[in-house]
């Protein structure tokens, strides 16, 4: 049966790992909202329902701790003082348990709390999936949790007198209380618009623009700022993001004083990328009270350049595939010119440029491994490198228009290496440093992101991880790794990048051979299953191109989810490594 299953969904299968909590807008109070985004204004602002016991009403408050204000009505004012309400909310599994304290004579919930009662304690017990950081990105955190509730009675109705530490909000009520935002940075050559994933208030709707604009004026998450660089750092807003009375939407920023023209474009491009999912409205874009760029008052998608093209391979790269030695093409199955495609390397796997240029490939010599880098379709520089065990490698994006691209990395006897052209078409290794994965173990796949900042590893357990790459003057590193979906992922067996924010990963495990899931892990589909031949062996995917993946038994290909798995003619059999360039 065809099976396409949200995050929320996913949850019936094993207790998710990610989740967490966007902070409430200061200047606004957020409301539960349904999935198709409307106020539920009734059920945010009413009462506690009346005459609940003191095991019940824990459960309410915790369904409504989303909303600081309806949440803060199952408190005595005593808690209310203390309470934090608009601490950033840890997410925690719908399925949340609210018992008696087990050293009390009374077992039974529905004994306690009960007329002759004047204060009872709930132990509540969370299965937290995550929390959002100060940044409003996803923090993947999973742990089991129980915290002492007290509850009292006041005026004839239980009420919580001793909450819980911290603000936990059930999956369900984040996803309906919070919206996913993307805002967007540059590399760090400002080439290229990277996206930053956020978790905004739903509500008020009208105010979403803001929201977004305050999280891009806030920078880079935490986990990338070290990775991304923004054009709008130390800018402020002069003035709320408002609607003129023609509708036009105003961002108005301070100071840019001198920002060049070149800057000022790149700044247009943050704002209305990042504002083109929560408003349809014309954008008239300032700075210190004029028009950002003279002459150019409003502002459109359709106004800013593509600064993500280099990341999207061109449609005359069909994507390549490795077997028996040999790299053919996966257009028609044919050999590729050159050593690597006449048989004269022993090919193990390869990757081709983005542009399509350059051609790294690992090769069999004895029982050993090595590394052989240069132009497609002509004889390839042998790297300073010898293995046993080497990962299919991966390359950055070119650095400069028009040139060639001049790095590529690959994870080598498990050291993690980039491998770096010199002025003389030298290519030679540097180890990176990679001293924060060290406790993850073993990396058996490693995929650069076509941007660059990112890479996604496979471990040797079966785990996926994402870290940021920081590059300082004299180094390169991997910084703060996350491990997403530890629950659901534990047998994954490929990844790659369909986008610069979204992964594709193969697993071992049967009820679920290909998911795509963001890159913070919160939100996780699956792809049809059927026509899938277990287990996967490999996955490669590529901004608007089908994903391709190898199974038990031969190549196959799907445009998308939900979408049949169809053989691939020339895919050359269940040994075969498919790749699109990158």
């Amino acid at each position: 049966m065809r099976r396409r299953r949200r995050y929320a969904a996913a949850l019936l299968l094993a207790p998710l790992l990610v989740a967490g909590c966007a902070n409430i807008p200061e200047e606004s109070t957020a409301h539960a909202v349904r999935d198709d985004q409307q106020v539920v204004t009734e059920a945010a602002e009413a009462p506690p329902t009346a005459n609940l016991n003191a095991f019940d009403l824990v459960r309410e408050f915790i369904r409504r701790s989303g909303n600081s204000d309806a949440a803060r009505m199952y408190l005595t004012k005593k808690a209310q003082a203390s309470w934090v309400g608009d601490a950033k909310p840890s997410i925690v599994h719908d399925t949340f348990g609210t018992v008696p304290q087990q050293n009390n004579e009374r077992q039974s919930g529905e004994d306690q709390g009960g007329v002759e009662d004047t204060h009872v304690t709930v132990m509540l017990r969370v299965t937290q999936l995550g929390r959002l950081g100060a940044d409003n990105a996803f923090i993947p955190s999973i742990s089991e949790n129980e915290f002492r509730v007290g509850v009292v009675r006041e005026n004839g109705q239980w009420r919580i007198d001793e909450p819980p530490p911290g603000v936990y909000v059930p999956l369900s009520d984040f996803n309906a209380a919070y919206r996913p935002v993307t805002v967007y940075f540059f590399d760090p050559d400002q080439r290229i618009t990277v996206p930053d994933l956020r978790y905004v208030s739903a509500e008020p709707e009208e105010g979403l623009p803001a929201r977004v604009i305050s999280q891009l004026l806030g920078g880079p998450s935490d986990s990338m700022r070290r990775s991304l660089v923004s054009p709008l750092a130390s800018v402020g807003a002069r003035t709320n993001v408002v609607p003129d009375p023609d509708g036009t939407l105003v961002v108005d920023l301070v100071p840019l004083g001198d920002k060049s023209e070149e800057q000022r474009e790149l700044i247009a491009a943050q704002i209305v990328l990042s504002l083109q999912t929560v408003t349809s409205s014309r954008l008239r874009i300032k700075g210190d009270g004029q028009d950002l760029i003279q002459g150019h008052g409003d502002w459109r998608l359709s106004d800013i350049p593509q600064y993500d093209a280099s990341t999207k391979p061109s449609s005359d790269e069909p994507g390549l595939v490795s077997s028996d030695g040999r790299l053919r093409t996966l257009r028609d199955g044919k050999t590729i010119t050159g050593p690597a495609g006449d048989g004269e390397y022993d090919v193990v796997s390869a990757a081709q440029s983005i542009d399509g240029g350059q051609l790294a490939a690992v090769t069999r010599a004895g029982d050993r491994l090595r590394l052989r880098v240069g132009p497609y379709g002509e004889a390839l520089q042998e790297v300073n490198l010898d293995a046993t065990t080497m990962t299919r490698p991966t390359w950055r994006v070119s650095t400069a228009e028009g040139q060639d691209a001049s790095e590529v990395w690959t994870v080598e006897d498990g050291n993690v290496v980039r491998i770096v052209r010199s002025g003389e078409d030298i290519w030679t290794s540097i180890e990176v440093n990679a001293s924060a994965l060290d406790s993850f173990g073993e990396i058996r796949e490693f995929r650069l992101s076509r941007d660059g900042t990112r890479a996604a590893m496979v471990t040797s357990n079966g785990k996926l991880v994402v870290a940021a790459v920081v590059r300082d003057k004299d180094s390169v590193s991997l910084t703060l790794p996350r491990t997403l979906q530890p629950r659901m992922i534990v047998n994954a067996v490929g990844v790659d990048w369909l986008n610069q924010h979204t992964l594709v990963v193969a697993t071992g495990q049967t009820e679920l051979p290909v998911i795509r899931l963001s890159v913070d892990g919160f939100a996780i589909d699956t792809y049809d299953p059927n026509n899938l031949q277990f287990p996967m062996h490999s996955v490669t995917a590529a901004p608007e191109r089908d994903v391709v993946v190898t199974d038990n038994a031969a190549v196959l290909v799907a445009p998308g989810l939900g979408q049949v798995w169809r053989q691939l003619q020339n895919g050359q059999g269940a040994t075969a490594i498919p790749f699109y360039p990158g």
